[in-house]
């Protein structure tokens, strides 16, 4: 597992290539992540998705784990199916990292109301094309795409979605 996060973050993520000086200080915006880091966030999104119980209606936690003008890289771990998703002006670089699910892409919000300025949600997407994604995969939904993670009864499932904002970027 812990090769599989390392030859999957140098292959898709070159961000975190990471610039130190002599003192070991590492530049304002710029972040290292390693196993053990991983480890340890996974560690504490599975105790909050244990503590939600299977009475909620999205079992969900995450950890924002680096971020800087224009982008956030965060953890995430569901323990159901959520709700769909539409950012405007965000694309979403998704990488499997533990479990199995299933990333509808496209098609159209079911339901859709605003979440926050951009930022879109519905119950489920009517004609998306469906992706099965297990550790490894790594799937870019561009802005203003349609997208749902579903997630098979009883299981979980945990990725890395690295954000961009073009907004932000111009």
């Amino acid at each position: 597992m812990r090769s599989l996060l390392i030859l999957i973050l140098s292959m898709i993520i070159p961000a975190f290539s990471f610039a130190q000086s002599s003192s070991n200080e590492i530049t304002a915006g710029v972040f290292k992540l390693t196993p053990e880091i991983i480890a340890d966030v996974s560690k504490r999104l599975k105790a909050q998705v244990a503590e939600q119980g299977d009475s909620v209606k999205e079992s969900l936690a995450f950890e924002l784990i680096g971020s800087d003008e224009g982008y956030n890289l965060f953890l995430v771990l569901r323990g159901n199916t959520g709700t769909s998703e539409i950012h405007r002006t965000v694309s979403d670089l998704h990488t499997a990292i533990e479990g199995k699910a299933t990333l509808v892409i496209g098609g159209e919000l079911v339901n859709e109301f605003e979440l926050s300025p951009g930022q879109m949600r519905g119950t489920s997407i009517k004609g998306g094309t469906e992706y099965t994604l297990r550790a490894g995969d790594a799937v870019n939904i561009p802005a203003n795409v349609a997208h749902h993670v579903v997630v098979a009864a009883g299981e979980q499932y945990m990725y890395f979605v690295y954000q961009v904002d073009s907004e932000k970027l111009k």
